[in-house]
């Protein structure tokens, strides 16, 4: 797709910016140690203008006519995130029907854009939010937006980059905004999960499978553009990130009620390192699983939901190791999750100090390889055509 040419930019942001005068990309974690948010950009999205303060920030990327434009306002201007979002588009010449959310217990704001033409030349469409920020006594604005003819194709991408928005430490840990928004809670469901030959009963959200399958649907469109990227490998990691991000905090229940459960039974096995009973218990658990695969499609991604997978869906490497990976997660445990091209495979990852097997070193820890698709296998056991660690990928979450 046609990138905007610079002259489009200058005119709809004079408003806001005094332009900084180096231009840099990324493909990490974008943090701003100065209002203390942070947003997971797809990659190669990069910094075209930023004001000195930080206050305001002008995203743009090299594959899709996609802009982003980031504006902190001082809190005593507005009452409320509504009222920032409203002047924002103001500011933006852009209207559209503001709808507010709650999200990390805070009153936020939601809206579907259009930008005028005379504005940019060209009519954009796209979505804003807003957001009070903690501590930092200012609201967080956030408007990504595309031509009007791009704007369909590119809104999962526009929606990807909004959801990924985090303002405080837990919420690296649960469902982003936009999902929060789409996905109201709406009563619990209870399950029962049998494990190690105990019946747990625990509960989740009634919507909690169909709102993690929708940022799957989300972030595999998303990842489909960089497939024949040089990047394509980090733009991998994201799409689980991103889910797992999503399912942690859907979770999070679980992973207490099987703790209560399992503890006492663990510490009678193993005194010194119950956690290790623990995990193992996990991985047997999930090696017992219905195995399924989710699509055979290039168009759909072959995940089943985090939430499916806890109920017993039927599924594949990727969802147990990431299920397993976002319980041990819950349980305090060191985990994280690999995956592979060359062996088509996923396995999970945990930090188990003492225990022996195959590892793999990251970051200066030994992570103990678990396979959740080949019974009776402990930690550290990994088929032999599989041992080459240069073939296999991690995928960390948030610290």
């Amino acid at each position: 797709m046609k990138k905007f040419r610079k002259t489009f930019i200058r005119p709809i942001f004079a408003a806001f910016f005094l332009i900084f005068p180096s231009f840099y990309s990324f493909s990490e974690l974008v943090s701003s140690s100065v209002y203390g948010y942070s947003i997971d950009f797809p990659e190669m999205s990069e910094i075209s203008d930023m004001t000195e303060d930080e206050s305001s920030i002008l995203f743009t990327h090299k594959l899709l006519p996609v802009q982003t434009a980031i504006k902190v306002w001082p809190q005593e201007n507005f009452q409320n995130s509504t009222q920032a979002l409203y002047k924002t588009l103001e500011k933006l010449s852009a209207t559209g029907e503001i709808s507010t959310a709650k999200w990390r217990n805070r009153e936020c704001a939601v809206s579907q854009i259009t930008i005028s033409e005379k504005a940019l030349g060209t009519k954009m469409r796209g979505w804003g939010t807003s957001i009070p920020l903690p501590d930092k006594k200012s609201f967080l604005t956030v408007i990504s937006f595309a031509p009007e003819d791009k704007a369909y194709n590119c809104e999962q991408f526009i929606l990807s980059i909004l959801d990924s928005i985090m303002v405080d430490r837990g919420s690296f840990k649960e469902s982003g905004l936009i999902t929060a928004f789409a996905f109201p809670k709406a009563g619990q469901k209870n399950i029962t999960l049998t494990i190690a030959g105990k019946k747990i009963n625990t509960v989740l959200d009634k919507d909690d499978s169909e709102a993690n399958q929708f940022v799957v649907d989300r972030e595999f469109s998303v990842f489909k553009l960089f497939v024949n990227q040089n990047c394509w490998k980090e733009a991998w990691q994201r799409f689980y990130r991103i889910i797992a991000k999503d399912g942690m905090g859907r979770t999070k229940r679980a992973a207490f009620d099987i703790s209560n459960a399992l503890t006492e039974d663990c510490q009678k096995e193993s005194p010194d390192f119950p956690e290790a009973a623990l995990a193992q218990k996990l991985l047997t658990w999930t090696q017992n699983f219905n195995y399924e695969r989710k699509s055979s499609s290039s168009d759909r991604a072959d995940f089943t939901n985090i939430p499916a997978t806890l109920e017993g869906a039927g599924s594949d490497c990727d969802s147990r190791s990431m299920l397993l990976m976002l319980l041990y997660k819950n349980l305090g445990l060191d985990s994280i999750m690999f995956i592979s091209t060359q062996y088509s495979h996923a396995m999970v990852g945990i930090n188990l100090p003492g225990k022996q097997g195959q590892t793999y070193s990251l970051d200066g820890k030994e992570y103990l390889f678990g396979e959740t698709t080949a019974k009776n296998l402990t930690f550290g056991m990994i088929a032999k055509d599989m041992q080459d660690r240069k073939n296999w990928i991690p995928v960390e979450l948030y610290e």
